[in-house]
């Protein structure tokens, strides 16, 4: 088992839409800290997740889609001493197991998208603004 080599990629939708409500909530280190270590537990993708199984409430495995695994990851501010479930901040991505890339699609907080069907709402979100995710409902 690997455990690191996955190249994380934020998108360029994710950092022009709800990541700009976590600039500025967290201004400094706050959020460099969290973004930073999110993006250093999605490098190790083997280790978080191995076989397609989730062995961490953290993380939930909702479907493949084109050649990619949708996740779904739950994640607390640096320092706020909440809990990453009970943050209500997730981040979605596809991972792809055989290229070893994480594509960060959308970084939100349940305020951003609220309830009923959160799940409905952020696949939406997702099949409309990514060409290789529209069958994604």
């Amino acid at each position: 088992m690997f455990t690191d080599g996955y190249q994380v990629i934020i998108e360029d939708f994710t950092k022009r839409h709800f990541v700009h409500s976590f600039e500025r909530k967290y201004k400094g280190k706050q959020w460099e800290i969290t973004l930073k270590a999110i993006k250093e537990m999605l490098s190790r993708y083997d280790n978080l997740a191995p076989n397609h199984v989730s062995t961490t409430s953290k993380l939930d495995i909702i479907c493949p889609c084109n050649g990619s695994i949708i996740i779904k990851l739950d994640f607390a501010i640096a320092g706020s001493n909440i809990s990453a479930k009970s943050s209500g901040n997730r981040v979605i991505a596809a991972v792809n197991q055989q290229q070893r890339v994480v594509r960060i699609l959308l970084i939100y907080s349940k305020n951003d998208i609220s309830p009923p069907s959160e799940t409905s709402k952020w696949k939406k979100v997702i099949s409309q603004n990514y060409p290789d995710f529209h069958e994604l409902k």
